[in-house]
């Protein structure tokens, strides 16, 4: 899994990437809390990929 973080101002959006299918699910929430909005995004990732099985 590849993460990408950008942060806008009070906000980071955290796009986590399936190397292997390419798809990605985005988180946004503060940017104090990094691993909190990382954890949220491969939460959703994984549920797109489970879906797809």
């Amino acid at each position: 899994m590849i993460y990408e973080h950008r942060r806008f101002g009070a906000w980071l959006r955290v796009a986590a990437v399936d190397a292997a299918t390419g798809l990605e699910a985005v988180a946004t929430g503060p940017a104090d809390a990094p691993a909190m909005v990382e954890r949220l995004a491969a939460a959703k990732l994984r549920r797109l990929l489970d879906g797809r099985r």
